[in-house]
């Protein structure tokens, strides 16, 4: 039998053992140099469902069609994200997100940017 527990997502203490990632591609960052970091802290059982901090410095890229839907709650920074019509939206510490599967948008970090994710990359559910 397994044992089940919450596990702590930290939100304000330093987090140790963020690695490297290459989550932008680099063909899709117009200016700045990104240098990411993050660091999963949890992923169910199927590998579908991903959740964890991620960093970077600022940059802007463009994201043609995110590849799963994300939730995102921004722990320090800012972000001006554009979607294809232009409109801008700006994020910052304390504010979340959804960006939906598909979404097509650029990505503006004005501010180094320290973000909690959840991420699910699921085609779709059965209750």
């Amino acid at each position: 039998m397994s044992t089940l527990k919450c596990i702590r997502i930290p939100t304000t203490a330093p987090l140790e053992g963020l690695q490297p990632t290459d989550y932008i591609p680099p063909d899709t960052v117009q200016s700045g140099d990104p240098q990411e970091r993050g660091r999963s802290l949890y992923a169910d059982q199927t590998g579908q469902l991903d959740a964890g901090v991620w960093e970077c410095e600022p940059n802007r890229h463009v994201i043609e069609a995110a590849p799963y839907d994300e939730f995102v709650y921004l722990l320090e920074g800012r972000i001006d994200v554009s979607d294809a019509n232009g409109n801008v939206e700006t994020f910052k510490a304390g504010d979340s997100f959804m960006m939906p599967r598909g979404c097509k948008c650029t990505w503006d970090v004005k501010e180094p940017v320290r973000k909690l994710y959840v991420v699910l990359t699921a085609e779709g559910y059965s209750g």
